[in-house]
């Protein structure tokens, strides 16, 4: 009896193993299109996010460009500007030294944007990019930074300085704003060498596998 009991179980036992087969690869393949299809979603978000970061880049680079011999020869006006009398403030100097404006400019400074680079942070997508991308372009934004903070430092520095409107004070005032705008064109001068070096590098095509 108890053979004769054993024996549709025996039968069955092939059927059992081939539906735990079974079970196992449809687990197994929801798994691999559930990662295929983060992986496309991944891989969108990348290309999304260098298309805005190379068109910021860009953007700022075609303004920078022309600002760049604008203020080489601002700062060399300043440099030879007379201090000797005592005709006219330092802020009358810089703005009788300052060279007309680049066609198209709207302002002696630029204002790179960075709205790119933010959204790239916030959202994490620079963690979908290859590394060495995600280094150079953080050499971009970070000497866009140096940027800001120089004319920062001249609007809060010898602008806001009275020193620099009074006539009796024109050869240190003078001086100021010279040292001031030629750092400002020094970290202009490495950003925009960033600039051409590193944008062929900027596609939609190198993010990270």
């Amino acid at each position: 009896m108890e053979e004769t009991s054993d024996a549709p179980r025996a039968r069955r036992r092939p059927y059992w193993l081939a539906e735990g087969v079974l079970i196992v690869l449809s687990v197994a393949l929801g798994f691999a299109l559930a990662q295929f299809g983060e992986a496309r979603t991944d891989r969108r978000r990348a290309e999304q996010a260098l298309a805005s970061l190379r068109a910021e880049i860009e953007q700022n680079l075609q303004q920078l460009e022309p600002l760049v011999p604008f203020h080489e020869e601002w700062v060399t006006a300043l440099a030879r500007a007379d201090e000797s009398h005592r005709d006219g403030s330092g802020i009358d100097v810089l703005f009788a030294t300052r060279p007309p404006l680049p066609p198209g400019s709207g302002s002696p400074f630029p204002v790179l944007g960075q709205s790119a680079w933010d959204a790239a942070v916030s959202g994490e997508a620079l963690r979908l990019l290859d590394f060495a991308l995600t280094t150079e372009l953080s050499e971009i934004y970070r000497a866009q930074q140096v940027v800001a903070d120089n004319i920062n430092r001249l609007t809060t520095g010898p602008l806001s300085n009275v020193d620099t409107f009074d006539p009796e004070r024109r050869t240190a005032s003078v001086r100021l704003l010279w040292l001031t705008v030629a750092d400002i064109l020094a970290i202009e001068r490495v950003l925009l060498t960033l600039y051409r070096e590193h944008l062929p590098h900027i596609g939609t095509d190198t993010a990270s596998q």
